[in-house]
């Protein structure tokens, strides 16, 4: 073999091993993640809740159960289901600061009649009727802000001053 035949071979391996090394790279970067990623948020099977909104106008009214809780990083399908004679409100301020909101899905009987996307603030809940609030925890935090904001005429005070209170904690 000539001094040229050799150089050639010698580069022929050094290409081939770079090739190999720069493919080796390749699969760490790109095809890694994929394999040791926590998974597609988008794709989650819901964990479903349910808060009953119970009550009888002039007497008590309250949450069921009063204390909710939650895990960041999962997605929760949330049912706010109004057994009682008035309207309520969920509403916790520091609960939607602390929370992606997937969609909230309006329930008339068995169907869905309405789909609301991006951020949500409170939920106004008709007797008889179901929300469902799709969302995914962010931020852990232990939040005692959740009221009832509805004035009940015959008493002449606000669901919240009758009961209507609750606690939502995120671990």
């Amino acid at each position: 073999m000539t001094k040229d035949n050799n150089y050639k071979i010698k580069r022929m391996v050094i290409n081939f091993y770079l090739f190999f090394i720069l493919l080796m790279i390749f699969s760490i970067v790109f095809l890694e993640r994929k394999t040791f990623a926590k998974g597609d948020l988008t794709r989650l099977s819901p964990i479903e809740v349910e808060v009953l909104m119970k009550g009888k106008k002039g007497g008590v009214h309250y949450f069921e159960p009063s204390v909710l809780k939650f895990e960041t990083g999962k997605l929760y399908k949330l049912e706010i289901k109004n057994i009682s004679d008035s309207k309520h409100y969920f509403t916790s301020s520091d609960f939607v600061n602390s929370i992606f909101t997937r969609k909230v899905q309006v329930i008339k009987g068995k169907n869905k009649i309405a789909e609301i996307k991006g951020y949500i603030r409170e939920v106004e809940v008709f007797p008889k009727n179901i929300v469902e609030w799709w969302f995914v925890p962010l931020k852990t935090g232990t939040f005692d802000d959740l009221f009832c904001k509805v004035f009940d005429k015959k008493s002449r005070k606000t669901h919240k001053e009758m009961g209507m209170v609750g606690t939502i904690i995120i671990e």
